[in-house]
């Protein structure tokens, strides 16, 4: 699959970076901290994977937008801090058409094709689809041959195109027993694609039985909801049916000798025409109407009257407790002169029998005065409250007389309505006697049309099933035919042989210590996990990814194997992402202590990048830089990036960040 990264744009909150790519090898080197790694996760975070957020992007990143040639189309890939869709814009170079469009990274519910008239709901299914491939499909279970087949995605493809710094030393792309399943199983599938296991042969055959599998799951599928439709509208068998059709014709031949009759009815009985009895129901309502109405009225009128006199109570109520309390007040005053006057007063001598200014004797009259007050106080609140109730208990009867009348004028409605349509239409007694039989013969013919176009469905249900069972023999012959071409293309084993050949090239090449041209090198299909047997002392050993030891010895390991794929790849013409990125290749690896390793890997990617994967866009970040050949610059296109986090000269991928 052809992919050419040219442009990596880096949106910040203060800086805009642009990174460009050479389209064969593009290096970058330096200190650590200067984001170097950080450059290959956000080309990988376009690309449909998960964002490892460091302190610099926590604080500064906004975006990323990232430059792509896909096959034959200009793509750019645009994806904010956060979000799970990426904006995708593309060109097709040669009809000059441009597309754009939001890709979620995972499934979502009721999602619409990004492209009209096929299945790519994702981001992943649109990368193949803009490469000129269809998604492979393998498996789901590898267990049993009858489960449904799913694509494998382009994120499965990845794990062999970006070798990150995390796992380059502690995962073989996930085939090592101690890996996740899930990824394991899809690992291995993308092993089958890469040896040819899955033909071209293959693919076809997957491809039928997927649409085999489809087309009998929907005949089943109408089935059960016709069905479901028949029993919920006490569709019955096609007997019942035929039944209801006849008693249906014995009731129109009923209703006709009813028209011819009509005479001889009226005058056995007495009919009032239609017209009549409405004209007579909506006098009763608007009768009931107009009592409703005054009787909303006579409450109004009651409720406003006792506001009032609710309020003459509060008045009362106020005037009693002020003359209470003055009361109160002035009882035990002295007065030595007169509040009137101002003069003193004769006699000074106070009197508890007499008051202090007129003189007059106090008697029973005076208490009883005192005593009536308080009566006449919780006389007035009890009033007061006794008016309250009825008041609220008056507007409960006005608010359920004011919904009675609500309800007289909706029906009301509904019979004036009715009595406008029957006056324009009014007929004798004689014709709408007849209209009523017509429009019961009516309903009855409509009836028998609907039963009659009822009856295919009732068959239908059956032929559904039998359709399906059909296809279920034409199932059970593609699963035969296809599990005999996967076992045809296991059995040639020229890709593995090849594969084999070129990781222990490459592990020569470079120079991994301990191995030769005479060690033999295993691959087993059921893990795909590679074994190096070398003899020594009359004894063999035993040398893989998993007992190196050395977290430099297991980097080395998986690069060599990486590179024997693509190589594989390049012939096979699979649709791997033409691109590699690997992220520190000498980690846990010393350039000084080391020497021999660090000149091999290099001079080997060089001499590739240069020769047999020309075409191939390797995208290197290490801790130190291996000086290109003489003469390497013009014959092969390469861009190299000096990054440190704290000199001007070599800026840090966020060239104003002096954090973390």
């Amino acid at each position: 699959m052809k992919l050419k990264i040219e442009k990596l744009t880096l949106t910040c909150r203060k800086e805009i970076v642009k990174i460009p790519f050479a389209t064969n090898l593009t290096y970058f080197y330096g200190k650590m901290g200067a984001g170097k790694s950080t450059i290959l996760q956000l080309i990988d975070y376009c690309l449909g994977n998960e964002l490892i957020v460091t302190p610099a992007l926590q604080q500064e990143f906004i975006s990323a937008e990232l430059k792509l040639v896909l096959g034959n189309n200009q793509v750019t890939l645009f994806r904010e801090k956060g979000s799970n869709q990426v904006q995708v814009e593309w060109a097709d170079l040669q009809k000059q058409v441009v597309l754009n469009v939001i890709a979620p990274t995972y499934k979502q519910e009721n999602a619409q094709p990004l492209v009209p008239n096929t299945n790519i709901i994702l981001l992943t299914d649109l990368l193949f689809y803009l490469g000129g491939f269809h998604a492979p499909l393998v498996r789901k279970s590898k267990r049993t041959e009858n489960t449904e087949l799913i694509r494998l995605s382009f994120r499965d493809l990845m794990w062999f195109c970006y070798l990150n710094q995390d796992e380059i030393d502690s995962s073989l792309f996930h085939l090592e027993r101690e890996a996740n399943n899930f990824k394991r199983l899809k690992s291995r599938d993308v092993m089958r694609l890469i040896l040819g296991y899955h033909q071209e042969s293959v693919a076809l055959l997957e491809n039928e039985l997927l649409e085999v599998r489809n087309e009998k799951t929907t005949l089943y599928s109408t089935a059960k909801q016709l069905q479901v439709f028949l029993e919920e509208n006490q569709i019955g068998e096609t007997s019942t049916i035929i039944g209801r059709i006849e008693e249906i014709d014995k009731n129109i031949n009923q209703v006709k000798n009813n028209i011819n009759n009509i005479n001889q009815e009226l005058k056995q009985e007495k009919t009032t025409h239609p017209v009549d009895k409405l004209r007579e129901e909506a006098r009763s309502y608007a009768i009931l109407l107009d009592e409703l109405n005054t009787s909303i009225y006579d409450i109004e009128v009651q409720i406003a009257q006792r506001k009032r006199l609710l309020g003459e109570f509060a008045s009362a109520k106020m005037k009693v407790n002020r003359s209470l309390i003055a009361r109160n007040t002035l009882k035990d005053l002295s007065f030595f002169s007169c509040p009137q006057c101002e003069r003193e007063l004769i006699n000074k001598v106070p009197n508890n029998n007499h008051c202090s200014l007129c003189k007059v004797p106090f008697d029973d009259q005076n208490n009883f005065e005192s005593n009536n007050i308080e009566v006449i106080k919780t006389d007035l609140t009890s009033r007061y409250n006794e008016l309250q109730d009825s008041i609220t208990r008056l507007n409960r009867q006005r608010d359920a007389i004011v919904k009675e009348l609500h309800r007289v004028k909706e029906e009301k409605q509904v019979i004036d309505k009715d009595l406008v349509e029957f006056q324009s239409t009014y007929d004798s007694i004689y014709l709408a006697k007849a209209k009523d039989y017509e429009r019961t013969l009516g309903q009855l013919r409509a009836e028998k049309v609907a039963l009659n176009k009822l009856l295919p469905l009732t068959n239908q249900v059956k032929e559904l099933h039998d359709k399906a069972d059909n296809l279920s023999g034409e199932e059970e012959r593609l699963k035969r035919e296809l599990k005999e071409a996967r076992e045809n293309a296991e059995k040639d084993n020229s890709n593995l042989e090849e594969l084999k050949s070129l990781f222990l090239e490459n592990l020569v090449e470079v120079g991994l210590p301990g191995v030769n041209h005479n060690n033999i090198v295993t691959i087993s299909t059921k893990d795909f996990i590679p074994k190096i047997y070398r003899e020594k002392d009359d004894d063999v050993y035993e040398m893989q990814f998993s007992n190196l030891g050395s977290g430099g010895k297991k980097t080395i390991f998986k690069c060599c194997f990486a590179l024997a794929i693509h190589r594989l790849a390049k012939q096979r013409k699979v649709p791997l992402p033409t691109f590699l990125m690997i992220d520190t290749p000498m980690k846990n690896i010393s350039e000084r202590e080391n020497a021999d390793i660090f000149k091999g890997f290099y001079s080997f990617i060089y001499q590739l990048a240069e020769n047999e994967l020309k075409d191939l866009q390797f995208i290197i970040v290490d801790k130190e830089y291996y000086t290109f050949p003489e003469d390497f610059s013009k014959k092969v296109n390469t861009i190299t990036k000096h990054m440190t986090p704290d000199d001007p000269l070599h800026p840090p991928l966020i060239p104003y960040y002096k954090g973390h």
